[in-house]
């Protein structure tokens, strides 16, 4: 097969378009006269610069804001804020059976393990966590595995 020149078509506008116009490259950086650094100061100058740093010292104010950012929970319980109560708790966790935990018993079951395709269900680190509230009780968040 004789390779060609010319490139192959592909879907779309050509990139060879004679009307088309591109950007130059930008100007060079160009220094305003004025603005460089200034000159080093003088010994008279730096004493003077002293006794009015001295008498006028910047009063700085420190402003802090807490924001509350929702954490991750995950298998372990979590301090949050409850969504029903309002209240700040540390969740309670339920496991439940969830997606890994079916998936590993049917894939036991496919490969003829059947003896152990339970194994999934006795095992916590394969099951979904459900967070509790520990005020309210009510369902505030679940981790699932797969």
């Amino acid at each position: 097969m004789e390779k060609g020149h010319n490139p192959p078509p592909y879907p779309g506008p050509q990139a060879d378009q004679p009307n088309m116009s591109y950007p130059g490259q930008p100007p060079a950086y160009q220094p305003q006269p004025g603005l460089g650094y200034p000159n080093l100061p003088t010994q008279q100058d730096a004493m003077t610069s002293a006794s009015v740093a001295q008498a006028v010292q910047p009063v700085y104010a420190v402003v802090t804001q807490v924001i509350a950012l929702p954490r991750h929970l995950t298998d372990v319980p979590g301090e949050m804020k409850c969504p029903h109560c309002q209240q700040q708790v540390v969740s309670e966790t339920k496991y439940v059976n969830g997606a890994l935990t079916w998936t590993i018993c049917g894939s036991l079951g496919i490969f003829l393990i059947w003896p152990f395709c339970l194994i999934p269900f006795c095992v916590d680190a394969c099951k979904d966590v459900e967070h509790h509230c520990s005020n309210c009780k009510s369902n505030v968040y679940l981790y699932k595995r797969m």
